[in-house]
């Protein structure tokens, strides 16, 4: 049960992707930084509070996406396929079917609606945080970079989810 949760829990620090680059376009600097590994207790317990805060939003947000999916008449494999033949320009290689096409197109408009209010939602999670939206995206860098940030946030969700 632990390792499911530690699974889940690290899932939402993928998902914080999303969020990267709505901070660019609010003006957050772009160029490559310099990944710190030092922050304070306080910093790591607030950066882990945000992201424990956003697993059940994330869950929920994923659970729209597959219904909007499934509810277009696809399966999320298919679907997946789609997304990826779409981005190399291959969609009609993929699918010469038009209505295997509106389906993707209608299902992909409700993917894209669901990940913007997830990203609303991670944006006001992050503002109503005490990290400022500069310290928890160097912060998610370093857990991206850094296996000593890694492993102690890692450890941090895993003891709130058990408590």
């Amino acid at each position: 049960m632990k390792i499911k949760n530690l699974i889940k829990a690290i899932g939402i620090l993928c998902a914080m992707v999303m969020v990267l680059p709505t901070f660019a376009q609010q003006g957050l600097p772009q160029q490559q930084m310099q990944v710190s590994d030092d922050f304070t207790d306080e910093e790591y317990e607030e950066f882990v509070n945000v992201n424990v805060t956003l697993l059940p939003l994330q869950e929920e947000s994923q659970m729209k996406m597959i219904r909007a999916i499934e509810g277009a008449g696809l399966k999320v494999e298919r679907f997946q396929e789609l997304a990826q033949a779409q981005q190399a320009g291959k969609l009609r290689e993929v699918s010469g079917d038009e209505n295997e096409i509106a389906k993707f197109n209608e299902a992909g408009q409700q993917v894209i609606e669901a990940q913007q209010e997830m990203n609303t939602k991670v944006v006001e999670a992050i503002s109503s945080s005490e990290l400022s939206e500069e310290k928890f995206q160097e912060m998610y860098m370093a857990y991206n970079q850094s296996e000593k940030v890694k492993s102690k946030v890692d450890e941090m969700i895993a003891k709130k989810i058990d408590n």
